[in-house]
């Protein structure tokens, strides 16, 4: 069935083992990998590393777009094979590596380093991993449930890895709206004023060659963790609520919304927050 996702037949060569696409990555390499909040990772290739670092030298620095899921930081953490991570992450034993100085790690809003990717700031990216539901007859990529900074990775990659997930469905193509801004300093406002427009791409557009490896997988997202209340989490909600309530009996929040709505039996100081 994969091959129906892979509309350049000449791409079909290309399909191999999450173990053999691993191999295209070597120790000291700047890799790429796609992912947002849980959304979108690669849940092959990474694990393969993994299991390559138990026996052979592989530290990588790792970019995202933010953090992973499938415990990708995790596992990739236990086998020592982030050497350096940016510009997110919010995996436990990842940042005690962090802070115990044996990985090296930048933090910084997620635009930021895409701008010095493209700027040469910083090293290119040797390998770009993406999650995606499709390769179009033109060799796009058609991401999965994310993109994030996955797109300007593929771009710029000296390779790329493509995950194709039978899990997803097809119909998430068309869904994405891909839009590289000019480099700077051309750069000109993005030109989008209504929430229905489209101004880009519904696929990443990337020369076909460039795709040194696809790998079928089979696996869904992680699902967000929403964990019950705490003794810390109700000591949040009550500083919150202690505030909010000073302010309104202080007068300010009475006086700033008093417009929003009628004074009533239930809402009796006017407030939208009330």
């Amino acid at each position: 069935m994969y091959k129906e996702r892979i509309r350049l037949p000449r791409l079909l060569d290309k399909v191999v083992s999450a173990d053999a696409a691993a191999e295209l990555i070597r120790d000291g390499m700047t890799v790429g990998m796609s992912g947002f909040t849980r959304a979108g990772d690669c849940k092959e290739v990474p694990f393969a590393l993994a299991r390559r670092a138990a026996t052979e030298p592989l530290r990588i620095t790792l970019m995202t777009g933010a953090s992973l899921g499938n415990d990708i930081d995790k596992v990739l953490a236990q086998a020592d094979v982030i050497a350096r991570r940016l510009p997110f992450q919010s995996d436990e034993t990842l940042r005690r590596k962090i802070n115990a100085g044996e990985v090296m790690f930048i933090d910084q809003h997620l635009s930021e380093t895409v701008e010095q990717l493209r700027s040469g700031q910083i090293a290119p990216v040797d390998v770009a991993v993406v999650e995606a539901v499709a390769i179009t007859e033109q060799g796009g990529i058609v991401p999965s449930t994310s993109v994030g900074n996955s797109a300007s990775f593929a771009m710029l990659a000296r390779k790329v890895i493509v995950e194709i997930n039978m899990n997803m469905p097809l119909a998430l193509e068309g869904f994405h709206d891909i839009y590289f801004p000019v480099q700077r300093p051309y750069r000109q406002p993005i030109p989008l004023i209504s929430a229905e427009q489209r101004i880009g791409l519904p696929y990443i557009p990337i020369d076909p060659e460039r795709i040194a490896a696809i790998v079928i997988t089979g696996k869904d997202d992680s699902p967000s963790n929403a964990l019950p209340p705490d003794e810390g989490t109700r000591q949040i909600a009550g500083h919150l609520s202690e505030f909010l309530g000073h302010e309104v009996r202080a007068g300010r929040f009475r006086h700033r919304f008093s417009r929003c709505r009628p004074a009533s039996a239930r809402f009796p100081t006017r407030c939208c927050m009330g």
